[in-house]
């Protein structure tokens, strides 16, 4: 920075103790003056004065230089870089805390965004491979003279499910501008999702028991509906014969099946992205993603879920519709 500007931004740094200064050296001979005292030792002890404050002035411009030089490679290094320089006084102090503290959000906030990136470009790339079986599979029923309805429509069921949760996952990201909080009939948002999955149903030969559900609840009926139906779709794919019931009670929507049931060291761990466990390894269609997904829409809905389970003994899912604290819209 040029020497010139430094210099005007000092002064204008320090101009009121400058001024201050100029005007003491002039006060003392004048009070001197008018009171008709001798001029000739306050005029030594003002030119002393004024050494001493241009040396003290001096050192101080140099300073001031130095941090301005230092603010500006730090400026080259923004907003990440380590700071370089000392706080100079309470003010600059707590500037600086508001300096650090911006930059700590934003290096979590890029963090986070590096996050989603990654998981994104994971997810699709899992997407993209199980979307292939379904598709593969009715290539090949097509192929046949008298292709099996019934596989075909579980085929077709199956990619339309990766769709969904394709989108799904796109929505979750941009979940604030999507929610859409009113109160709704769980009877009917049960039934479309129960709809949504009858296929599957149907194919593997597994009931559907609906019990009491006469109730309205306060959320999104579009992402209850979603997850219902992704709870619905793991009841069946984990139950080989038997039937699927489903129930509320007071705040609690429960989900029970009679299938395999889930071993109690994967419990802990079916939320996570990707797991799938000791049962996803025996079904090769299961990516690991849709209860991380049920989970991730409960929590944005202000909802809980919880699952218990025994191996052979079936899964329980419940579902908490309560909300916490949240305004109808």
């Amino acid at each position: 920075m040029k020497q010139r500007i430094l210099l005007a931004g000092y002064c204008a740094n320090r101009g009121g103790w400058l001024l201050l200064a100029v005007c003491q050296f002039f006060l003392l001979p004048l009070v001197c003056w008018l009171y008709g005292l001798p001029l000739q030792p306050v005029l030594y002890a003002s030119i002393i004065m004024a050494t001493a404050f241009l040396l003290f002035a001096a050192v101080d411009f140099w300073r001031y230089a130095c941090r301005i030089r230092s603010i500006e490679r730090q400026k080259a290094q923004a907003p990440f870089g380590d700071w370089d320089f000392p706080p100079h006084g309470l003010e600059e102090k707590l500037f600086l805390e508001i300096l650090t503290k911006v930059r700590s959000y934003y290096q979590e906030e890029e963090q986070r965004r590096e996050r989603e990136k990654a998981a994104a470009v994971q997810y699709y790339a899992l997407w993209s491979h199980q979307a292939k079986t379904p598709l593969a599979a009715i290539r090949l029923l097509l192929q046949e003279e008298h292709p099996d309805r019934n596989a075909l429509e579980q085929s077709l069921f199956q990619a339309q499910q990766y769709v969904d949760m394709a989108l799904q996952y796109q929505r979750l990201n941009d979940s604030a501008n999507d929610l859409l909080l009113r109160r709704c009939s769980l009877e009917r948002i049960v039934k479309q999702a129960a709809k949504e999955v009858s296929t599957l149903f149907i194919y593997k030969k597994v009931g559907l028991v609906l019990g009491d559900l006469k109730k309205e609840v306060l959320t999104d009926s579009k992402w209850l509906q979603f997850v219902i139906a992704q709870l619905l779709t793991n009841a069946v794919k984990y139950t080989p014969s038997g039937s699927v019931s489903v129930w509320c009670e007071g705040e609690v929507l429960y989900i029970r099946d009679t299938g395999i049931g889930i071993r109690p060291e994967d419990l802990p761990r079916i939320f996570e992205w990707g797991y799938t466990g000791c049962n996803g390894h025996k079904q090769s269609r299961s990516t690991g993603i849709g209860l991380n997904l049920c989970k991730r829409a409960l929590g944005m809905l202000g909802h809980t879920i919880v699952i218990r389970s025994q191996p052979g003994c079936g899964t329980t899912v419940e579902v908490g519709l309560s909300r916490r604290e949240l305004e109808n819209e």
